[in-house]
């Protein structure tokens, strides 16, 4: 397997309409469309959003061996509200993402090439601790972290513990400006933020910092650092989903042998090909 994919799969439910989302699943259905072969280790409930969701996972390609069944907890879902066009979310907690666990006589899935998480799913002690079970099982897996603060539902010490398993982390402006003063208290500059980071986090090779329209920044713990313009092609529609897109693009390219430079862009141009339509998993030609 290239690359397992651990966390949330969940739905937005928009004026009692559900769509389905989730950065973990949008990530693996785009990786797979870069040609990875991906798995999604999650869980859902016994309800029709469930049966809904295994469906929508193999149609995109993406393995469901590991995403498991739990007859006592519902799907996850989004509740979003919308107030003069400014959309608010709820996302409902006690779902069945919160307590991924494998049975006690199923093996691990097997090690793959690369291992994507991120926080939201280290809000329940069940899930999270499974994913620390196969942070320890993965040691030569390329760890990408992908932050994605969500709501409360994070905390200095989760994001710390992604940090010293991490490999590659991607976070957005927004995000490395808030994790300055919290990780290492004071701010730092989007240039200057990685350096710090890695002097503080060994495990930690490259830092990729989305820009919205003004593209990325990746940095590697060996000194490299530059900017990759964003590909502007096509106007811009709705940007859900195009951060788990351009991650998708990213690991593919890296997996794959590609300077930094090229992996960027190749994140840039599916996240702009993501943003210029609407949905998070655009149906390709």
């Amino acid at each position: 397997m290239d690359t397992w994919v651990f966390g949330e799969v969940l739905w937005d439910v928009i004026d009692g309409v559900p769509y389905l989302g989730g950065a973990p699943l949008n990530f693996a259905a785009h990786a797979r469309r870069c040609g990875l072969t991906t798995g999604m280790i999650s869980a859902v409930g016994a309800d029709e959003l469930g049966a809904r969701t295994r469906a929508e996972v193999k149609r995109h390609g993406v393995d469901d061996t590991y995403l498991f069944t739990d007859p006592d907890h519902p799907t996850g879902t989004v509740l979003v509200t919308l107030e003069n066009g400014i959309p608010s979310y709820e996302i409902k907690e006690n779902v069945a993402w919160d307590r991924i666990a494998f049975p006690a006589d199923m093996a691990l899935p097997p090690p793959p090439r690369a291992f994507y998480f991120g926080t939201l799913a280290m809000r329940h002690p069940v899930s999270h601790g499974t994913l620390t079970r196969l942070l320890e099982a993965y040691p030569d897996a390329v760890r990408f972290f992908d932050v994605n603060l969500r709501q409360r539902f994070w905390s200095r010490e989760v994001v710390e513990e992604g940090l010293r398993a991490a490999n590659i982390l991607k976070l957005n402006d927004e995000e490395s400006a808030r994790l300055g003063p919290l990780l290492l208290g004071e701010s730092y500059s989007i240039e200057a933020f990685p350096a710090a980071l890695f002097a503080r986090y060994p495990a930690l090779r490259i830092v990729v910092t989305t820009l919205g329209g003004e593209g990325c920044q990746v940095a590697s713990s060996d000194g490299t650092l530059f900017r990759s313009p964003a590909c502007d092609d096509e106007p811009v529609v709705d940007t859900v989903g195009a951060g788990d897109a351009f991650s998708a693009a990213f690991i593919a390219a890296y997996l794959n042998g590609a300077t930094l430079e090229a992996a960027a862009e190749a994140g840039n141009r599916r996240g702009g090909w993501v943003a210029a339509r609407s949905g998070a998993i655009p149906e390709e030609r």
